[in-house]
């Protein structure tokens, strides 16, 4: 069927004379569904005349509504050639009419339409267990026969539609509007006592078998589940129908977008959660949400409750009180403390006994801070101190260890160069001072660099077997390297 094509089906239910075309449509399914498929002109006259408001409808509006309903193809006119008796009856040209198969669908729709009151859809939770006990019998499927097949799957996809569907518009119906307005009555604490446990029944049936059935599903092999897609299919296309014949590649696709939908509603796919998560998950809300409407509801009518017995009584505890004191006491059993402050911390305290009482410790002072972001310690003033002294010694000290790290590198460099293969057993702070000239001239495009006095200096880096550079600390390996200072 192409999406473009209008259903011109569906016009009487918007047309001006609704009420007659819905009557007499409506009529043609009763009697379809009492196999009662032809019916004549005087017939549905004879209907509509039963009712107080169409005592007068004719034989020839009749037949104008019928002929509008068959031009709108809702009915199939066919002449009536068998009771002819004279060719004046056949001039007039008597006929049958039956409704065509896109109308009954849309009467059968319309029909559940009218039945939707209240809350719709359910949840069964039986469902979950039917469907695991046919999956058990799945591995043996694949050597049974098509017609055994095709009526293992269509007992599986019609318990899964109809737990799909039915749980579907049930909790769509308590997510809805509806459930406000019914937690504003009386009424409603009987009824949330009744709701509540029927989720939780279903919540306990998806949890017990959920997992089995997402089980049974994870251990199918691809093979089995497309053996069952081919037989379902040989067996829909083995089927006479009148019309169009099935394309068996389109079922084919359907049946296995069908299995697909199963093992996506139980495992999930692509790593997101599956429907039968998001359905527990959906219930615990709807529960939790009740239950916050019910405690409301019994607040709201509680406070309405007069107390005025309860006053009365406790007026006159306090007045069978000999002292203040005494009433003291019963003010702080009735009433509670007056001003109570809350420490809560970690305390040390002489004993863990519960039995110890706060008055027999001793005391402590515990410093309390606001609780507020902006909060932050107060700064202490103080004067600055003079550390030039410091200073100078440090620079002094720094300068002289300089001084004798240049005269001890001083005595490595052989004619103005320095050979790295020819040193001898090195300190580490010569090692570390020859490593950093060396990283210096190999970040350069020229291998180029000075020293920290300011000496320039240029190396080569020959290709030759590697050397090693020997240190108190370890020996280290690398390429030859000749260091050369310029002018």
């Amino acid at each position: 069927m192409s999406l473009d094509r209008p259903i011109v089906e569906t016009a009487y239910l918007t047309a001006p004379n609704v009420g007659r075309y819905r009557r007499i449509l409506r009529f043609f399914y009763q009697q379809h569904q009492r196999l009662t498929y032809w019916l004549t002109a005087e017939d549905v006259a004879a209907q509509l005349r039963l009712e107080p408001e169409y005592a007068g409808y004719t034989l020839d509006e009749c037949q104008q509504d019928l002929n509008g309903l068959v031009e709108w193809k809702n009915l199939l006119a066919v002449q009536d050639a068998g009771r002819v008796q004279t060719i004046e009856e056949f001039k007039n040209r008597r006929f049958r009419y039956q409704l065509t198969p896109y109308t009954i669908e849309i009467e059968r729709l319309t029909v559940r339409l009218e039945s939707i009151a209240g809350v719709g859809g359910s949840l069964e939770a039986n469902l979950f267990e039917r469907i695991a006990q046919r999956l058990e019998q799945l591995p043996e499927q694949p050597g049974k026969s098509a017609s055994v097949v095709h009526s293992w799957w269509q007992d599986v996809s019609t318990d899964f539609q109809r737990l799909n569907d039915n749980a579907t518009d049930y909790i769509g119906s308590l997510q809805g509007s509806q459930l406000d307005q019914m937690a504003n009555t009386a009424a409603f604490l009987l009824y949330k006592e009744t709701i509540v446990e029927y989720l939780r029944s279903f919540i306990r049936e998806l949890q017990r078998c959920g997992p089995w059935i997402g089980s049974l599903l994870h251990s199918v092999p691809a093979g089995d589940a497309q053996d069952i897609v081919d037989k379902v299919a040989q067996h829909e296309a083995q089927i006479p129908r009148m019309g169009e014949a099935l394309d068996a590649e389109d079922l084919r696709r359907e049946l296995a977008g069908q299995w697909s939908s199963l093992q996506t509603w139980f495992l999930g796919s692509d790593g997101k959660e599956s429907e039968a998560e998001r359905l527990l998950a959906i219930t615990n809300t709807i529960i939790r949400r009740i239950t916050r409407y019910a405690n409301r509801l019994a607040e709201t009518q509680n406070r309405a409750v007069s107390r005025h017995r309860e006053y009365i009584h406790l007026a006159q505890l306090f007045a069978d009180c000999h002292t203040v004191q005494e009433a003291h006491r019963l003010a702080a059993a009735v009433f509670g403390a007056v001003n109570v402050k809350h420490l809560r911390g970690e305390f040390l305290r002489a004993t863990d006994s519960i039995h110890s009482s706060v008055f027999a410790e001793a005391p402590f002072v515990q410093e309390i801070r606001p609780k507020v972001r902006t909060f932050s310690e107060r700064a202490v003033v103080e004067g600055i101190t003079d550390k030039q002294r410091q200073k100078d010694e440090a620079i002094a000290e720094y300068l002289q260890l300089q001084q004798e790290e240049r005269l001890v590198m001083q005595r490595y460099i052989q004619g103005e160069t320095i050979d790295f293969g020819q040193l001898p057993v090195v300190e580490p702070f010569v090692r570390n001072t020859l490593l950093r000239w060396l990283g210096r001239a190999t970040a350069s495009p020229r291998r180029q660099g000075k020293t920290e006095d300011g000496r320039s200096f240029v190396i080569a880096i020959g290709s030759g077997p590697e050397i090693t550079l020997r240190c108190t600390d370890g020996h280290l390996a690398m390429p030859p390297v000749i260091l050369t200072f310029v002018r």
